[in-house]
């Protein structure tokens, strides 16, 4: 090692230990190591708060937003049938399923059920023909979001449907299963079915049909059957096909 290079090692090794001098001083000033433990305690505590907050507002995602500004500036039609929801939505090729030129893919890719109540109305100003709705996964997902609280905002997202566009045909999708024994899957399938019985009752009381996937697509042991899905929450070409199955009977023509 020739002269330079040891002065440059020499340098670098100086300003590290003057930084750690530095820094281990400030923390011996504020407490030592229980400030450490102090601080350590609190990001535990927060990490759920982050968690809410980056999901809460679903437009914070470039993602979502690069959707929406796509959405707003593609055609609409009164003869449009269309497709609202997360990423299970997103991810299906519903055109080319199910053979239809009127068919419009609006799902979202992490979108919740706050994100449809803030775009729902966008989506239907010009009063499509059909919207096929399927979202509240990452709310109890990502979210923690209680049954309650997904019904609660469905509600919403319907009256305003009801309200925006009256002679539309809605579909209520259910949510559907997941594989939490063969993944890591943090999400209990009780809570959605759970979320699924209330999505019966609010589909009837406003005269929306209400469409079984959950049970087209769960195995005997109530979980999310294998040959669906790579990952025990998304769904793989038989598990689109599967869905396209059920729900191609009501698309009109």
């Amino acid at each position: 090692m020739d002269y330079k290079t040891k002065a440059v090692v020499l340098v670098s090794l100086s300003f590290n230990l003057i930084f750690i001098g530095l820094f281990s001083l400030l923390i011996i000033r504020r407490g030592g190591l229980s400030y450490i433990n102090r601080q350590i305690d609190s990001l535990i505590r927060d990490r759920g708060n982050w968690g809410r907050m980056l999901q809460e507002n679903t437009t914070m995602s470039p993602y979502h937003e690069m959707r929406e500004l796509q959405f707003a500036v593609l055609p609409k039609s009164n003869r449009d049938i269309i497709f609202v929801g997360d990423s299970l939505t997103d991810e299906g090729e519903w055109a080319e399923w199910l053979g239809n030129v009127y068919v419009k893919n609006r799902g979202i890719s992490g979108d919740t059920t706050n994100g449809v109540i803030n775009r729902i109305g966008k989506i239907v100003e010009r009063k499509p023909q059909q919207i096929f709705l399927m979202v509240g996964t990452n709310d109890i997902w990502n979210q923690d979001k209680s049954v309650s609280d997904v019904v609660a905002n469905y509600r919403i997202i319907l009256e305003i449907l009801k309200r925006q566009t009256p002679t539309t045909q809605v579909f209520v999708q259910s949510l559907l299963p997941v594989n939490n024994q063969e993944y890591h899957v943090r999400m209990d399938n009780r809570d959605i079915m759970a979320v699924n019985r209330q999505l019966v009752e609010l589909s009837k009381e406003f005269g929306y049909i209400y469409i079984d996937l959950y049970g087209k697509l769960v195995n005997g042991q109530n979980q999310l059957d294998p040959q669906y899905t790579l990952d025990g929450v998304h769904l793989n070409g038989a598990g689109y096909l599967t869905w396209k199955s059920v729900i191609e009977s009501y698309i009109n023509p």
